[in-house]
């Protein structure tokens, strides 16, 4: 192999790492940012019929 071939391949595994590194942060935002809305809205849920049965009972 020659240098250039060296020097295109060492390139491309590094591309491909930080590619790989970015859409796994990419995929671990979204899976927490889910996480935290379904939380967030289940504790709104919550909230709410708490508020709901506290007004009942006056």
């Amino acid at each position: 192999m020659d240098p250039e071939q060296i020097l295109l391949l060492t390139i491309m595994n590094i591309a491909l790492g930080v590619l790989g590194v970015v859409i796994s942060c990419l995929l671990l935002y979204l899976v927490i940012r889910q996480g935290v809305f379904h939380g967030l809205r289940a504790h709104t849920r919550w909230i709410d019929e708490g508020k709901d049965a506290y007004t009942e009972r006056g």
